[in-house]
């Protein structure tokens, strides 16, 4: 996913907007970013990022897609201080009923992945986290999918395993966004298409697939990993 770097504006004054005032439209926002108050430190062609203590919101004009989204009829500027109100909230909590294809993809993660191992887990995730470039590297996308399938199985040891993938010091391996969606993925959230898939939605895997410019291919991928053995 490649907007804009996520850096606040020197000397910026922010200053308080809530989107639910924003919008003629319906807010509708992803749970985990409702309440959240942050400043907007970035701001692309179709998105604006807002930041409160690490954790990154994503605002756009259509529904929200990521697991920290939320819909405004028009982008904030740079340097606004945000509230996130919503009209409308979307649960991103993922339930496996469906869900199949080929699984392929680094061979560390894959028997990571097979003997839920959280030694082999913590190997592979510093190894792959905050590899790639972007907003979110290819390596954080491909663990999210993996991440957020897994959380959603329940696996008996899932928490000391995903605990071990993402690793104590994430913010400082990886950027502010990618970090919100690993964590938001070890509490098995995930994007709309994602879940929409996972419910037995087969035409949801090509929405995923789209998202940005390798981001759902990755995602996709990691569940796939994550599905052949749950």
């Amino acid at each position: 996913m490649n907007e804009h770097v996520l850096e606040t504006p020197a000397g910026a004054r922010a200053f308080p907007i809530s989107l639910s005032a924003m919008s003629a439209l319906p807010v509708i926002a992803a749970a985990p970013v409702v309440g959240r108050r942050g400043v907007v430190a970035g701001v692309g062609r179709e998105a604006a990022y807002v930041v409160d203590d690490g954790f990154v919101t994503v605002l756009t004009t259509a529904p929200p897609v990521l697991p920290n989204g939320a819909q405004v009829a028009r982008l904030p500027p740079s340097g606004a201080e945000v509230v996130v109100g919503a009209d409308e909230v979307w649960d991103p909590t993922l339930h496996i009923l469906a869900g199949e294809g080929v699984a392929e993809g680094p061979q560390d993660l894959v028997d990571a992945v097979a003997s839920r191992d959280p030694e082999a887990a913590a190997a592979v995730g510093a190894r792959l986290i905050g590899r790639g470039p972007g907003l979110t590297p290819e390596g954080d996308d491909l663990l999210c999918g993996v991440a957020a399938v897994i959380a959603a199985s329940r696996w008996p040891s899932g928490e000391a395993w995903l605990t071990a993938l993402i690793g104590a010091d994430l913010r400082r391996r990886t950027t502010a966004l990618s970090a919100t969606l690993l964590e938001l993925a070890a509490h098995g959230m995930g994007p709309r298409p994602l879940q929409a898939w996972l419910a037995g939605d087969g035409s949801a895997l090509a929405r995923l697939e789209a998202i940005g410019h390798s981001t759902g291919r990755a995602i996709a991928r990691g569940a796939m990993i994550a599905l052949t053995n749950v």
